[in-house]
């Protein structure tokens, strides 16, 4: 029987032949270093001047072991000079806040990247997507895109939706959305979530749309240029349950040849086509509505590489790295049939204000099917995750052949939790 720690123990054959990977924009603990020398390779990283990064942009660690690190002050000609001088092979983004720079760079080095440099803003920015996939006649929600509240209350007194969801426009920060149903509650979050959006990204946009029902989905894909253009494989389907709060309890795995993949996919790969994908991973969450069909909510590069991401792609034989790495021997590996083993993320509130906050996280450390506690979790999702006021999201990788071992485990670590919480309150 394959278990979850011999899974993630596994390790997958990478090719060779990419002396270095220039690393754009990576936050502190980004994580790719160790992982591009896994690989045999050195990681350059590019970081971002002064008057380049957002407020709230943290520079790489300074024991981040970088062969090199070059800053970028605006002046994207030195920046590719000093690139090809260290003998840069492949461009990867690692934080939302580089996927433009990445692409810029990418194109000058005549090497692949996500999109064109100029069509960035489809892949970042939810707002201009949802505009592009109507225009496209492709299911998107109904949205504006606005840096003026007043702007937004008026758009909602025109529509009179049953409810509403406001969010930065730029993707990929540790901003949650906030479901409204008043225009007196939108206006309540909005200087928040501006500021919020602003900080993190420069970018003090932020999107008021439908509050799409639904079960929600996140389609993982990766592209490879081919011979008739970009070609989008899926290489994972992510179901998302939520609590009764209806923030994110958990995520699992889908069979990629099951009924759902069959109706999503074709749906992600118009989807992909709209917004210039031309290579690389990219990750789109959507709702599904029984009468309306799949629906996008924001499709983004994969930048992040929190410990449960590891764990997870380790597991799959799924990293997005090899995307940019390996091409088309990752494509061949994702189309295969491979042994199916179901796996879960969980989130849980782990507050450490007591003695009984390790206790829990070792407890969680030894459940049978546990592949990874992740204390300190910086994936997007986690951002979405069940978390009571004052806490800290914790991530469980849960992973095995049986479901049922599964979901005894994802019991037992609901069971804990309500203890812990009952046993502070008195």
């Amino acid at each position: 029987m394959i278990t979850a720690r011999l899974a993630v123990g596994a390790q997958a054959p990478y090719a060779t032949g990419i002396a270095s990977v220039a690393v754009i924009a990576p936050q502190a603990g980004s994580g790719y270093p160790s992982a591009l020398a896994r690989r045999g390779r050195h990681a350059v990283a590019v970081t971002l001047g002064f008057g380049t990064r957002p407020p709230a942009y943290r520079d790489v660690a300074a024991d981040e072991a970088y062969t090199d690190v070059i800053e970028y002050d605006g002046d994207l000609r030195r920046t590719v000079k000093k690139l090809r001088a260290t003998g840069v092979e492949a461009v990867v983004a690692a934080s939302s806040v580089g996927v433009e720079l990445a692409e810029r760079i990418a194109w000058q080095l005549r090497l692949p990247g996500n999109g064109i440099p100029g069509s960035t803003r489809l892949r970042t920015d939810r707002g201009i997507q949802s505009a592009a996939l109507s225009q496209a006649g492709i299911t998107a929600p109904r949205s504006l895109r606005t840096t003026h509240l007043a702007e937004a209350l008026a758009w909602a007194d025109r529509h009179q939706l049953s409810a509403y969801q406001l969010t930065a426009a730029a993707l990929g920060l540790p901003v949650r959305p906030v479901s409204c149903h008043t225009r007196h509650q939108i206006a309540a979050v909005w200087p928040q979530i501006q500021e919020a959006a602003y900080r993190h990204s420069g970018n003090a946009s932020l999107v008021l749309q439908e509050r799409v029902e639904g079960r929600q989905y996140v389609v993982d894909s990766v592209t490879q240029l081919g011979p008739d253009g970009p070609q989008h494989t899926v290489t994972g389907i992510w179901t998302h349950l939520h609590a009764s709060t209806g923030l994110l309890d958990r995520t699992d795995l889908v069979h990629r040849r099951s009924l759902l993949a069959r109706r999503l996919s074709p749906y992600v790969r118009r989807t992909l086509d709209t917004l210039g994908v031309a290579s690389g991973p990219t990750s789109c969450h959507l709702a599904f509505e029984p009468e309306r069909g799949p629906v996008l909510l924001s499709a983004s590069a994969v930048t992040h590489r929190s410990r449960a991401d590891e764990a997870v792609w380790e597991i799959t034989d799924r990293d997005p790295i090899d995307a940019t790495l390996d091409g088309p021997l990752f494509t061949y590996r994702s189309n295969r049939n491979s042994p199916h083993i179901c796996v879960s993320r969980i989130y849980v509130d782990a507050q450490q204000q007591d003695e009984s906050g390790p206790q829990l996280l070792q407890d969680l450390a030894t459940l049978p099917t546990a592949a990874c506690v992740d204390k300190d979790p910086n994936s997007l999702i986690s951002h979405s995750a069940a978390l009571r006021p004052g806490g800290k999201t914790c991530e469980i990788v849960l992973a095995h052949e049986d479901s049922e071992a599964i979901e005894k485990d994802y019991s037992l670590i609901r069971d804990l939790t309500a203890d812990l919480y009952r046993n502070r309150q008195r």
